[in-house]
């Protein structure tokens, strides 16, 4: 009798219905979605990589600070420079605010070093479940601009579900120059449901509005991390969490950012989706 109720009420959240029916149909998602994450292999990882996999699962983040030195950074964003310069064609037309080339480890030595790091790679794996790997890395530059509304456009969910991402500051990120943000916990069920609630949330809501996240904070401010830190800081976040780049106000932002997804699931569609550099 369940399966019968719960695709009416799926197809009901599909058609825009608010309220209940959508957070039944977000509820019934997750159920089946965490039976297949009890039923999938676990993954063979180090004791850090312990460490970062339960910091990740708990809270949707975990930080690393001095992943890469200062002098590597430097050499990294001279590359994201050059890239820009010399593959104009391949800079994302789509983002309004960064200048972007996906698909950089594929013309960069040193970027592709970050693209292939095994332990990463074991970890994203992990989190997944499934064997994974990196589909491409993200070279972004990011200047201040008037009216900027920050990489990413604004608060959003990349998925829904799990979708691991390993994001690295080439540059000092101060509160002025577009720090990572997250609302700790949004990539859990439970804060799901209640997140819908609070905030009139739709189904499948990938944006989010200003107003919609203020209501979230203003009950739970706590929730609202914000992330400066130093050139080579890793960030290992699950990205189906409310998250963004604050608008950035001064200087230029530079990083990397790993896209990971399961191998059975990558596919030349997505590499034409992201317009992603080719090999050299």
């Amino acid at each position: 009798m369940l399966g019968p109720i719960s695709s009416i009420i799926r197809n009901r959240a599909r058609t825009g219905a608010p309220g209940l029916f959508s957070r039944l149909a977000t509820r019934f998602d997750y159920a089946d979605f965490g039976a297949w994450l009890e039923s999938a292999p676990a993954m063979q990882l180090s004791e850090e990589g312990r460490h970062r996999l339960s910091e990740i699962e708990r809270k949707g983040i975990c930080i690393v600070p001095g992943f890469w030195s200062e002098e590597k950074c430097q050499q990294a964003r001279a590359e994201v420079d050059r890239l820009i310069v010399q593959y104009p064609d391949y800079v994302n037309p789509n983002a309004k605010a960064d200048q972007r080339i996906y698909g950089a480890n594929n013309a960069s030595a040193l970027i592709a070093s970050f693209s292939d790091d095994p332990e990463l790679l074991a970890l994203a794996s992990a989190y997944n479940h499934k064997p994974t790997c990196t589909a491409f890395t993200l070279a972004a530059r990011m200047p201040a601009s008037s009216g900027n509304l920050g990489s990413g456009e604004g608060w959003h969910r990349d998925a829904f579900f799990r979708q691991f991402k390993a994001i690295m500051y080439l540059s000092d990120v101060g509160p002025e120059n577009g720090p990572f943000q997250l609302l700790e916990h949004s990539q859990r069920p439970d804060q799901i449901i209640k997140d819908m609630k609070r905030a009139d949330l739709g189904y499948m809501q990938y944006r989010i509005e200003e107003p919609q996240v203020a209501r979230l904070v203003e009950q739970e401010p706590e929730r609202l991390l914000t992330f400066t830190a130093k050139a080579g800081t890793l960030i290992l976040v699950d990205t189906s969490t409310l998250h963004r780049g604050l608008p950035i106000q001064a200087g230029t932002r530079y990083a990397l950012t790993n896209y990971y997804f399961p191998i059975d699931s990558v596919d030349q569609s997505m590499y034409e989706k992201f317009d992603v550099l080719p090999k050299a």
